[in-house]
């Protein structure tokens, strides 16, 4: 890239822009200029243009500037070059290219419906707009998260699914480790006894209200980690637009939260800067199989029922999930847990399904009665419901 210096009017001119926009985005700490000239004219060079082709890209997919700001500093940090930046824009452009594919052909479906069905199609219109937001929604309040892990207490498996993720994290003695999405803290809770001296635990969630419920989850256990000098650190961390210090962890946990984060790249290139260079990255996830059994009931009972997380956890899949990790890692293990459920107990099944992000709330003050006679009636046939679980963990170290 050579050295030629542009004004703002002339980058402006370029780029096809308003000096207003250019101007703006230098106050917003977007675009500042590389240099001034003698008379106080702010100077612009090639690397400023590729920097607002990104700015543009971003804010045309829909990013506020806040979020724009937060991505742009993660790559500098992470040092990412322009291939790298470009082949990110590729793909949330290829995300979305897809999405508009489905909403096109779901209004199209719904062009060429009897008046009588035309309702339903827009539902599934309105959902392909709102799913991510309605999982978002889900995490802001532990009272869903609650009610969808009390159906895996119902696990054909000697082990529990934290214990199984506590015996691979495996902490050792004066490390840092930081857990991305920490949820209610059910990884940490019930093994204070196991955490071993001088640990330092850094606990993250993007809900407040998720983190304050971890914090009293682990308060009445604080005098005995004190005495082994454990301490655990609680932040607000999103990890869309993850940010940390270089080689500052010994261990980095994400346990089944990947496939909610829409800018994954980024976020793996943060989590690969911040781990020390002995340190291990592990990542759980579900596969394409996973309580196959359980959405076909809800399917069959009332097809309207919005199932999002088959679709958002589609991006980080068990299947899907080792090429992406290994753009970041030199090595990536895959290890999968031996487990199924077998439910006995109609009440939780009902409670997983009413907490289906989006209208199964709505749809089940209505039709509640129906789906739990239902239930009742098949577990009183079959004496358990067999639900498949696919789940397993990535190990990633550099």
């Amino acid at each position: 890239m050579d050295n030629k210096y542009y004004t703002a009017g002339e980058i402006a001119r370029i780029a096809g822009v308003s000096l207003r926009t250019i101007r703006y985005y230098d106050t917003k700490g977007l675009l500042p200029p590389v240099s001034h000239l003698e008379n106080g004219y702010r100077c612009y060079d090639k690397g400023s243009l590729a920097l607002l082709q990104q700015i543009m890209m971003l804010k045309y997919l829909g990013f506020s500037l806040e979020q724009i700001r937060h991505m742009i500093a993660a790559q500098k940090q992470n040092a990412l070059d322009q291939e790298t930046i470009l082949a990110q824009q590729k793909n949330l452009l290829l995300e979305r290219k897809a999405l508009l594919e489905q909403l096109i052909s779901t209004i199209e479906l719904a062009q060429h419906s009897a008046q009588e069905d035309k309702w339903q199609v827009l539902v599934r219109c309105l959902n392909l707009l709102t799913s991510e937001e309605k999982v978002l929604e889900q995490y802001q309040d532990p009272k869903n998260l609650t009610r969808r892990i009390n159906i895996h207490t119902y696990s054909t498996s000697p082990q529990g699914w934290m214990e199984w993720v506590y015996e691979r994290l495996s902490p050792q003695p004066g490390e840092t480790i930081l857990e991305l999405g920490c949820g209610t803290g059910l990884l940490w809770m019930e093994r204070t006894d196991l955490l071993p001296e001088g640990l330092h635990l850094i606990l993250t969630d993007r809900s407040r209200e998720m983190l304050e419920q971890t914090r009293q989850n682990m308060a009445p256990y604080e005098k005995e980690l004190a005495k082994r000098e454990v301490h655990i650190e609680y932040q607000v961390l999103d990890a869309d637009a993850l940010e940390l210090p270089a080689s500052s962890y010994d261990r980095i946990i994400a346990n089944h939260m990947l496939y909610h984060v829409s800018h994954l790249e980024n976020c793996l290139a943060a989590i690969a800067r911040g781990l020390k260079p002995e340190g291990t990255f592990y990542c759980s996830t579900v596969g394409d199989t996973h309580m196959r059994e359980l959405h076909q009931l809800v399917t069959e009972f009332d097809s309207r029922i919005e199932m999002p997380f088959q679709n958002l956890t589609g991006s980080f899949h068990l299947e899907n999930a080792e090429p992406k990790l290994r753009r970041h890692f030199a090595h990536v293990q895959r290890q999968d847990q031996d487990n199924d459920l077998i439910v006995d107990d109609p009440q939780a099944i009902y409670d997983y399904i009413y907490s289906f992000p989006g209208n199964a709330p709505l749809i089940l003050e209505q039709r509640g009665e129906e789906l739990q006679a239902l239930l009742r009636d098949k577990l009183d046939r079959e004496g358990a419901m067999f639900i498949h679980k696919s789940t397993g963990m990535f190990i990633c170290t550099k």
